[in-house]
């Protein structure tokens, strides 16, 4: 007998690694009103709020990306507030390029209800 564990729309969030370190050249140039910012080389959170750009350590995204397997020296990673598939729709690359995911965990963090999904594998074409 089949359960569902989780529907596509419970995914609030989407963790995507950019092995670029021109990281917020692409936002400025790229920007989206779904990017809540994103995590640095140096496992420090990064966001925008009216304007100014402030920098935390304890940010419930660097609570995932401490137990997540793969992390030891990739980054930065970009914090998407929806879905792997509409965080695909919304990373407008020009001249025609595609980004793909291959492959997401779902991860859940204590006290938010939300799932969040940190992808593991991507291209662009």
């Amino acid at each position: 007998m089949a359960k569902l564990i989780c529907r596509g729309k419970e995914i609030n969030f989407t963790i995507l690694q950019w092995g670029d370190d021109d990281l917020e050249y692409l936002l400025i140039k790229n920007p989206s009103d779904y990017v809540l910012g994103y995590v640095t080389r140096e496992r420090k959170f990064r966001y925008t709020e009216s304007g100014k750009e402030t920098e935390v350590d304890d940010h419930w995204t660097l609570d995932i990306l401490k137990e997540f397997p793969y992390i030891e020296d990739e980054g930065p990673w970009i914090v998407y507030t929806c879905s792997p598939e509409e965080t695909k729709d919304t990373f407008n690359l020009c001249d025609g390029v595609c980004l793909t995911f291959e492959n997401w965990d779902i991860w859940s963090v204590k006290g938010k209800k939300s799932k969040v999904a940190v992808v593991t594998s991507s291209e662009i074409f």
